[in-house]
């Protein structure tokens, strides 16, 4: 019984701390930069696949662009508010584990964890998804086995954070020497671009909710007229595709697959190295992914 009222006491004080974010205020900020970062590539989707001829390699790029504007972002409200974008929309401010604000040096390893750090796990996520072993021999510890340590770290360190055995819900923000706080009422009245900014950020996460909603995004498709067939580049040429073949192989198909940008069907032997080299369709020169290819089982029955 003592130690149960030593337990409820300790929780007591945790939930009285006024300093302390909550779990709430910790995911929502978290999930408003995931939310950021998917509303700019899939802009500059949209815009390449509306104009491919002059727009198509941005969305080639779009994570470099997305690490450039991530980066000047996230140093302006370092430098001005001691915090990340999402910190300080949600009433945050980062300061050392002593209760002091940044420095220079402390604000230089936040915008890089904030921005170069996510950067460089998605690239790594996508080398290592598209790398092929050559022998069977695996190795003692792969990325993914990393990766998955990482994330049982990071989950482990939310548990500690929750039973207050941490001050910090992050370990990067661990190996930082820095932890969250709720920050002052230092805001000037008036609208700023600031505000303007951060008042954008509940539409960023209604539209990361509307494209993700499933039945949204059913009754979008449903309720668009049928489009016409894709501009295709070799219609100018003498040479096009024919009737019933692979456009890229010129004969009859194999385990045959559609690709879903621009609807053409190709050998899947013979459009999946296409696409890692090109990103684009042969055809239409829309961009497109490996994961853009569905199987058809035109002879299944």
């Amino acid at each position: 019984m003592i130690i149960m009222a030593e337990r409820g006491a300790h929780l007591s004080q945790l939930l009285l701390d006024s300093s302390r974010p909550s779990i709430f205020e910790l995911v929502a900020q978290e999930g408003l930069n995931q939310a950021l970062r998917g509303t700019i590539k899939f802009f500059f989707r949209v815009c390449a696949n509306h104009y491919p001829e002059t727009l198509g390699v941005t969305f080639r790029w779009a994570n470099e662009i997305q690490l450039v504007f991530d980066c000047l972002l996230q140093s302006y409200y370092l430098r001005n508010h001691g915090a990340s974008f999402a910190e300080n929309f949600y009433g945050l401010e980062r300061v050392t584990k002593n209760d002091c604000r940044l420095n220079g040096k402390a604000k230089l390893c936040s915008l890089i964890s904030l921005s170069v750090l996510p950067y460089a796990l998605l690239k790594l996520d996508a080398y290592f998804s598209k790398r092929q072993p050559s022998t069977q021999q695996h190795p003692v510890m792969s990325f993914s086995s990393i990766r998955f340590i990482y994330d049982l770290i990071v989950l482990i360190n939310w548990m500690l954070y929750t039973w207050g055995k941490s001050v910090t819900h992050s370990p990067v923000l661990h190996l930082l020497g820095v932890k969250l706080k709720h920050g002052g009422e230092n805001s000037s009245p008036g609208i700023s671009l600031t505000k303007i900014i951060e008042m954008s950020a509940f539409f960023i996460q209604f539209l990361e909710w509307w494209f993700t909603n499933q039945s949204s995004q059913a009754k979008s498709m449903l309720s668009l007229p049928i489009p016409p067939p894709p501009h295709s580049v070799v219609q100018n040429q003498n040479s096009k595709p024919r009737t019933g073949a692979c456009p890229l192989c010129q004969q009859q198909w194999k385990n045959e697959c559609v690709l879903r940008v621009s609807g053409y069907v190709f050998c899947y032997r013979c459009i999946l190295p296409y696409l890692k080299e090109n990103s684009k369709c042969p055809i239409s020169k829309l961009p497109a992914t490996p994961s853009d290819l569905i199987r058809i089982f035109a002879n299944a029955e």
